[in-house]
């Protein structure tokens, strides 16, 4: 075994000295299960943590609505799973997608070379700047955000738990100023009165992750779908089985509308897809939703 003159291992601990030394995350652990289950629990990401808390010890709180998507491997929508891509903003927030669903997106975008992008949410801009770097050259990137000013004038009511992702005072800050601004045009609206009309027939990619309530899930769904072009292009929602509203618009939307028959689930992930290769026409069938709880 090969060594290396004037290095040694650290002196063993005996079991004092690690018992003494667990105190300190012992004591921080017992004033952190005092806030959190005191006052801290009224915050979202104080209350994932309790959920995390309790997935240590066997239990598994899920969503309400259960999961009907088929499950597949990102992997399988991908016909060439070497490209390199171009990933932007790394550092996440509460909002963002994981890092993991920021990769897929990446790799998704930069596998098909949209030419037009269209997305439901903008946020803080960190999904719309990855979509316009791993597209197309010279493609361009629409994206509607809900302006602060319509926060209580929504067409339907936003979940209370999203209006902190509305009220900031500025929309896709995580793109302004980089070299991919160019290729963005920021547009303003509630998807639930938005005038889609010039933009149907146009995409080849749809993100929607917007509003998360059923009755906005749905509403951007069938405008997303008309949007996609007559040769066909991918839609993918954000937070199937994390939110309610996605999970049970789209999968009934699956169940009752044939444009949807093919939706699947990205395994690993909260992402949905639908890729279309080609239509005719899009039918606009008369549907009834069972409206999810909010």
């Amino acid at each position: 075994m090969l060594t290396l003159k004037g290095v040694k291992p650290p002196a063993a601990r005996g079991q004092a000295v690690r018992a003494v030394s667990f105190l300190r995350p012992w004591l921080l652990g017992a004033a952190g299960y005092a806030y959190l289950f005191s006052l801290g629990w009224t915050r979202s990401k104080h209350r994932a943590a309790i959920v995390e808390l309790c997935h240590h010890f066997g239990y598994h709180h899920e969503s309400r609505e259960r999961t009907e998507l088929p499950v597949v491997a990102a992997g399988d929508l991908i016909a060439t799973s070497d490209l390199p891509i171009d990933v932007r903003a790394v550092d996440s927030v509460d909002g963002n997608v994981t890092d993991r669903e920021l990769i897929t997106i990446c790799r998704m975008v930069r596998d098909s070379r949209p030419d037009r992008l269209f997305e439901f949410g903008t946020f803080d801009g960190r999904t719309t700047v990855n979509m316009a770097v791993n597209a197309a050259p010279g493609a361009i990137v629409c994206t509607l955000d809900l302006p602060r000013s319509k926060i209580d004038s929504s067409s339907a009511p936003i979940h209370a738990h999203e209006v902190r992702y509305a009220d900031k005072p500025e929309s896709g800050k995580r793109y302004r100023g980089t070299d991919a601004e160019r290729q963005i045009v920021q547009l303003y609206g509630d998807s639930g009165d938005f005038d889609f009309g010039p933009y149907y027939g146009l995409m080849d990619f749809v993100f929607i992750d917007a509003s998360h309530t059923f009755d906005y899930v749905v509403n951007d769904s069938l405008h997303a779908r008309k949007m996609l072009k007559p040769s066909g292009g991918t839609i993918l929602w954000h937070d199937y089985g994390r939110w309610d509203g996605v999970t049970a618009a789209l999968n009934q939307l699956r169940r009752h509308h044939p444009d949807f028959a093919t939706v699947v689930a990205l395994e690993g992930t909260t992402l949905a897809a639908l890729r279309v290769a080609s239509r005719d026409t899009i039918p606009s069938p008369r549907i009834r939703l069972r409206q999810a709880p909010r």
